[in-house]
């Protein structure tokens, strides 16, 4: 059976690619769980730094595979939510505090909008189109109830009760995407900025992520206890220790995740 999800490395960034194109890369139980092998490979692997995560052919990726689902519910198969979610988390994916780029490359609707925005960066090219579509087929998006803790609760409202997707620029507008490029110069955007991120320190921009997630849910006194302590645990590695030689003499951190 093909793969469903490529992986690749290459100078520190990582390469996942929902390789279903027939489908538009739609998420079936074969997909499902190598998407989450490759995250978990990701967060595992000492050489990537960042990750992309992309979609092969005219789309990034369009959701559910309905009709996998309807062959299910003719076989009287019945479906569970939660079979199918992480604990604590409205995501059917691992949790990484490594980084990850979308490279939004065409459809992005309902799973495959919670893909991109499971992600930290999102980059889409200028003929995306994006769409929380789940009330369409009487199903809910776990990952819209998130959704509005990073663009206005009225855009999250449109985007599920309309259930029609947004242009690239529209989703932008919305504080949903960092940048809109245009097609042909996807990649190497994504590819740009994985590249400033592998510059840095990469256990500095693991733990910033780290913080900035828990502080959504946590007090300014909680987070700050925790801002501290996690930052006398960085200042006890080695890079931290780099960094400030690096600067003295003048030279690039050789950085060891360390």
């Amino acid at each position: 059976m093909p793969e469903t999800v490529l992986y690749e490395v290459q100078d520190q960034v990582a390469l996942i690619t929902l390789n279903r194109p027939d489908a538009l890369n739609s998420i079936n139980r074969q997909l499902r769980q190598e998407l989450s092998e490759a995250i978990t490979r990701f967060d595992a692997d000492e050489d990537a730094y960042v990750a992309i995560i992309t979609g092969s052919g005219r789309a990034f990726c369009a959701g559910r595979d309905l009709k996998e689902r309807a062959s299910d519910n003719a076989q009287g198969v019945q479906a569970r939510a939660s079979a199918s979610m992480m604990p604590d988390r409205p995501y059917m994916w691992p949790q990484t505090w490594k980084p990850l780029i979308a490279a939004i490359n065409g459809y992005a609707l309902a799973g495959g909008w919670s893909i991109a925005q499971m992600c930290d960066l999102r980059i889409a090219s200028e003929n995306a189109r994006l769409g929380i579509t789940e009330t369409k087929w009487s199903l809910l998006p776990p990952f819209g109830t998130i959704l509005p803790r990073m663009i206005p609760l009225s855009a999250v409202l449109e985007l599920v009760m309309t259930a029609q997707p947004v242009t690239a620029q529209r989703a932008y507008e919305m504080g949903f995407l960092n940048k809109v490029v245009r097609p042909d110069d996807l990649m190497s955007e994504a590819l740009a900025v994985a590249k400033q991120i592998t510059e840095n320190a990469p256990l500095a921009v693991r733990y910033f992520k780290e913080l900035a997630y828990r502080g959504l849910n946590m007090s300014v006194q909680d987070i700050s206890a925790l801002t501290y302590h996690m930052y006398d645990q960085l200042l006890e590695t080695e890079d931290s220790k780099e960094g400030p030689k690096a600067f003295a003499e003048k030279r690039k951190p050789q950085w060891k995740a360390k």
